[in-house]
């Protein structure tokens, strides 16, 4: 999986260490990637063996990471991590990756998360009997992790305690719970970021893929972001590139909703829907049609993407992620449009992040149009996935990319 010029997230813990030493030997064949671990154990053993390591100072997204679990969860692939004390970095580096690949052995499998092991949460250290006391009336049974007589202490200096809640079966509804708690820093429940994962036992090597690698084709594109995160350009670029349609989102928008922004006047949910719901006519029209295509959208908020993708296989959420000065400075050099730069904050305020469980394509927008399209193009193909049944139809949609 991991190719020349990839940037490449190192694992923590024994079993990660092992494909650090597989990665390292490939390196010293002649393949050239750069590497950003996840924690200072792992950062030592990369530089002895000669990796060379980046920083997130230079490359804020990685092609892929490789790491160990402490369990997985049959046909979800939802991982509980954190028992060797780098969740925090591990769920940086994790969030930041386009693809995360699990190495584990079978003893690791799951029906639910927390069957085998508890669930960590690092927290500060300020106020921590405080900390796991809330933990507790989640339904914890919670201990603060010791090394030898003192509590134990993660790279980032905060301190882990490690919670059994026995069977969960809602793991998402308790990630979001744990996170409310003033004073938790991160939890180790990894909710949908897997895929795929590798699974060793007596019989051999298994890998097994997350039920979303499994997509319809041909592709259909969302290009999404901000007002200003240069969506029409890119798809435009991505247009020609790859030869499938394009349709400009904002031409779809109800004159009303043109008079409300040229007026500086914020739209509402009920301003989007007949809007939103003439974008996902356009995606169902060139579904009908079995053809490929892009379409640049605002898609603010989760349930606008609910509207427009909602349970189609075929579209693919490519989100153009930058920062509030790139995005001003961008619509002040932007003339003859309708959306005035003065509702950028508006439409930051409104922006939900794509989720993991969304599969987005997330790509930094600090670099030329033509660089842009190039990482989609790239990450596009990556996430192309044969499976059993399914050949005829891939190649179709192998020509096309």
């Amino acid at each position: 999986m991991v190719e020349n010029d990839m940037v490449v997230g190192l694992g923590s813990g024994s079993t990660a260490a092992f494909a650090v030493e597989a990665l390292a030997r490939r390196h010293r064949q002649g393949l050239h990637f750069v590497g950003i671990p996840t924690s200072e154990r792992t950062a030592t053993q990369a530089r002895a063996a000669g990796i060379p390591l980046t920083s997130f100072g230079e490359h804020r997204q990685i092609d892929l990471t490789i790491d160990g679990a402490d369990e997985v969860e049959r046909g979800t692939l939802n991982l509980i991590k954190g028992l060797g004390g780098a969740l925090l970095r591990e769920k940086i580096v994790a969030a930041a990756s386009h693809r995360l690949a699990i190495v584990v052995d079978g003893s690791k499998m799951v029906d639910r998360l927390g069957a085998k092991t508890s669930l960590p949460v690092e927290v500060v250290s300020f106020g921590l009997e405080a900390t796991q006391e809330s933990l507790e009336v989640l339904g914890a049974s919670a201990r603060t992790r010791m090394a030898k007589d003192a509590p134990f202490v993660t790279d980032s200096g905060n301190r882990i305690v490690d919670c059994d809640f026995g069977r969960i079966n809602d793991p998402a509804r308790l990630e979001e719970r744990i996170r409310r708690i003033v004073g938790v820093v991160e939890n180790g429940l990894f909710i949908g970021r897997a895929d795929p994962v590798f699974v060793a036992d007596a019989a051999g090597v298994h890998r097994l893929e997350s039920a979303r690698a499994h997509r319809g084709s041909p592709p259909i594109l969302v290009v999404m972001g901000v007002s200003g995160s240069g969506k029409t350009t890119i798809a435009e670029e991505l247009s020609a590139r790859l030869g499938w349609p394009f349709e400009e989102g904002d031409s779809l928008h109800p004159e009303a909703n043109i008079a409300k922004m040229h007026a500086g006047i914020p739209l509402t949910d009920a301003d989007r829907l007949p809007w939103l719901e003439r974008v996902a006519a356009w995606i169902d029209g060139q579904r009908a049609k079995k053809e490929p295509g892009i379409i640049s959208c605002s898609a603010l908020k989760r349930a606008y993407r609910q509207i427009i993708i909602g349970d189609r296989p075929q579209v693919r959420l490519v989100y153009l992620r930058g920062g509030l000065d790139s995005m001003a400075e961008h619509l002040a050099g932007r003339h003859g449009h309708f959306f005035p730069a003065e509702l950028l904050r508006s439409q930051i305020d409104t922006l939900e992040e794509p989720e993991p469980s969304e599969e987005p394509l997330t790509v930094d927008v600090n670099a030329s149009a033509a660089q842009v399209a190039d990482t989609i193009i790239r990450l596009l193909g990556r996430s192309v996935t044969i499976s059993p049944g399914a050949a005829a139809q891939h190649a179709e949609g192998a020509r096309m990319l």
